[in-house]
């Protein structure tokens, strides 16, 4: 694999596409309906001060990835044990975006198609790309988010006219409780997925600032799912909205003004597919540099395409149908959550003390 490093804008909107990727086909309302909105700023916020924390260990440990942070801090073994954790994170989430992708293919633009090969296909893309390295995933990401975001502003303003203020009514009814929930789930998914970057960071120009990196794809991110969502509900309407399976395309698929964005309808579906190869991309790297890690191998690259496959086998099995699918949404915050904030906080203060101790013996020799 290459040694080039990836620079700041290359990582950022790899970021930001790795955000955009499931989320937005999926839906990112978190089941409050009209006031999605109040649970994407709310989740925007309280994942502040974790990026920070991600920015924080990217500093103290430049150039190195997570798996060689755990060595240092936890010691061989327990390091060794927490990469086997990551490693598998990493490699069922890429298989679950698969499984995303695979799904929304076939229920949209592909019913008689069996998703065995649309599998194959993403994955054999994915891994050509993880193999070329980070700084090819990150030109890739700086050219689709051009185009993604491009898509995006263009169907947020054709939808202006058709933009139903009584959508929006009544603000805020559901209970605290459960918009607490959904924020919890905005914030599970996708923010703190970002998580998958602090495997990623030994590929980074030291002279990136990880603190902006992270917080500037953050307003890009959600100032983009807050277009998304403000057009499908527009479109959509609260409850048809959240009956839906995959709200951004059906929303999509309303719009018309003449012939040519009749013709674009085609690009959405496209549109997503770019976010969400990079998404894949980004699993499958961090999965590839865990192993090298585990192992003490000097490159990752001849383990990227096991790890796709693995990635292949487990998106095959991963859900029965659409349905299970959407159901796990629910259940995954959890799951998720010591690898996506217990132990980065916990990586965060052992690294904290790590640099007070390594600083001290450089001034005591």
């Amino acid at each position: 694999m290459k040694n080039e490093k990836a620079t700041f804008s290359q990582v950022m909107f790899s970021i930001v596409l790795f955000n955009f990727g499931s989320s937005v086909v999926i839906g990112i309302t978190g089941g409050v309906e009209q006031d999605g909105w109040f649970t994407i700023l709310l989740a925007s916020l309280l994942v502040i001060p974790l990026f920070l924390v991600y920015g924080r260990i990217i500093r103290l440990f430049p150039q190195k990835d997570l798996f060689q942070v755990l060595e240092l801090i936890f010691g061989k073994i327990a390091g060794k044990v927490l990469t086997v954790l990551y490693i598998w994170y990493a490699v069922y989430l890429s298989a679950l975006v698969l499984r995303n992708f695979s799904e929304f293919i076939q229920v949209s633009t592909m019913p008689e198609t069996p998703q065995l090969p649309i599998l194959i296909l993403m994955v054999l893309t994915t891994v050509y790309l993880v193999r070329s390295s980070m700084s090819s995933i990150g030109k890739w990401s700086l050219v689709m988010s051009a185009f993604v975001l491009a898509i995006v502003a263009l169907t947020f303003v054709a939808s202006i006219p058709d933009i139903r203020l009584e959508n929006f009514m009544p603000v805020l009814n559901h209970t605290p409780a459960k918009i607490a929930r959904s924020t919890f789930e905005v914030f599970s998914f996708p923010y703190t997925e970002t998580v998958i970057f602090l495997g990623l960071a030994g590929s980074f120009q030291k002279k990136a600032n990880p603190y902006k990196m992270f917080l500037y794809s953050l307003i890009i991110t959600t100032v983009t799912f807050l277009l998304v969502f403000i057009r499908n509900l527009s479109l959509l309407g609260a409850t048809i909205m959240s009956l839906n399976y995959f709200p951004s395309f059906s929303a999509a698929r309303i719009i018309q003004v003449g012939d040519f964005l009749a013709r674009i309808e085609s690009s959405i579906s496209t549109n997503f597919q770019f976010a969400g190869i990079v998404k894949t991309a980004c699993c499958l790297l961090a999965a590839s540099k865990g192993m090298a890690s585990l192992f003490d191998l000097d490159h990752c690259r001849p383990i990227v395409l096991p790890m796709g496959m693995l990635a292949l086998a487990l998106g095959a099995i991963a859900y029965k149908n659409t349905m299970d699918m959407i159901a796990f949404l629910a259940y995954y915050p959890y799951y998720a959550f010591p690898f996506q904030v217990a132990i980065p906080l916990a990586v965060w203060v052992g690294g904290e003390i790590y640099a007070k101790k390594h600083k001290h013996r450089e001034l005591s020799t």
